[in-house]
């Protein structure tokens, strides 16, 4: 029978969380009997953070997948409703030294316990978005002469419409905020600026976003975006012409490809502006939400055309602005 040496099972012991856990809160015990609080509380927030890891190892061994989430999810729960119950008053049937350390030690167990839960949710969540939108079919551009085209739905905007409704959205928001002050003063003091925005997100923010998004996809509609060196054009399918301008009367032209809202801007120098609303449009099944990449011969076409590329700070990843030199 082969031996592990005793070496590397020294190491492997020093290096487990759980003899580390054991440790600490014998500690603690110690030096809350000896009233050093202040060492027993920092002893009996290693001792819940290295149980917890404990526990996290023993989940990722865990196999399907699937027992392991179930199991962090009642661990979750468990560890939630124990944190409550220490928070209790009252008598407990422990010494004092022992509810101290199982107290302050409850609170790191519980919060890292959550806090992995909730991080394994979320890279779930990004990796399943990811791959969703690995198999989106993205709208492309097609070439006819010089003239580019790009067919996708949109939800075509004014510009002065667009940015009013931006504006009304900051303004409803800002009055939720203020109401939800002044009228529950004492419920947003023991909430904090963080679980108040949580709150307020989920009850007001994002059922007016539901309404602003039914809103928009009843407005949608198809329009095929034609640029050139010549001229910018934009008609929908059935023949309507929502812009039909020379490049060379265009103040700027912003292209927002993957950022949110995904849109496209146009700014004539003279008439109101128009915006393309892409990522709020009603769009067919497997489509991707986002607006391709200008060509590049296109870019240099527009440059021609004395549209300059804004470099900078001012074009962040995925955006794309010309602007008239």
């Amino acid at each position: 029978m082969t031996r592990t040496p005793a070496g590397p099972l020294a190491r492997r012991v020093l290096w487990h969380p759980l003899p580390w856990a054991i440790v600490s809160f014998a500690g603690a015990l110690l030096l809350f009997g000896v009233a050093q609080e202040f060492w027993g509380f920092l002893l009996s927030l290693v001792a819940g953070w290295a149980f917890a890891q404990t526990v996290l190892h023993g989940l990722a061994l865990l196999r399907p997948r699937g027992v392991s989430v179930a199991a962090h999810v009642t661990l979750a729960a468990v560890a939630g409703l124990a944190l409550f119950a220490v928070a209790q008053p009252g008598e407990w049937p422990v010494p004092p030294t022992v509810r101290s350390a199982l107290s302050f030690a409850a609170l790191t167990f519980s919060g890292w316990i959550w806090l992995s839960l909730i991080g394994r949710v979320t890279g779930a969540v990004q990796a399943g978005s990811e791959r969703r939108a690995a198999e989106l079919v993205e709208p492309a551009w097609e070439r006819s002469g010089s003239e580019w085209t790009l067919r996708l739905p949109v939800v075509p905007l004014r510009r002065s419409s667009y940015l009013a409704i931006g504006a009304v959205l900051g303004v409803l928001a800002a009055g939720a905020m203020g109401t939800f002050v002044v009228v529950f003063t004492d419920l947003a003091q023991r909430l904090g600026p963080m679980a108040m925005l949580l709150v307020l997100g989920w009850t007001v923010g994002f059922p007016v976003y539901l309404v602003v998004r039914a809103l928009a996809r009843a407005r949608t509609t198809a329009v095929d975006l034609c640029l050139s060196a010549e001229r910018v054009r934009v008609r929908t399918i059935g023949g309507d012409t929502l812009m039909d301008a020379g490049t060379d009367g265009i103040r700027t032209l912003f292209v927002s490809s993957r950022n949110p809202p995904t849109r496209v801007v146009v700014r004539p120098v003279e008439g109101p502006g128009l915006v393309l609303l892409v990522g709020m449009a009603r769009r067919p099944k497997g489509a991707a939400a986002t607006v391709p990449e200008l060509p590049r011969r296109l870019q240099h076409a527009l440059e021609a055309a004395g549209l300059r590329a804004v470099a900078g700070r001012r074009a962040r990843a995925g955006e794309r602005a010309f602007e008239r030199a």
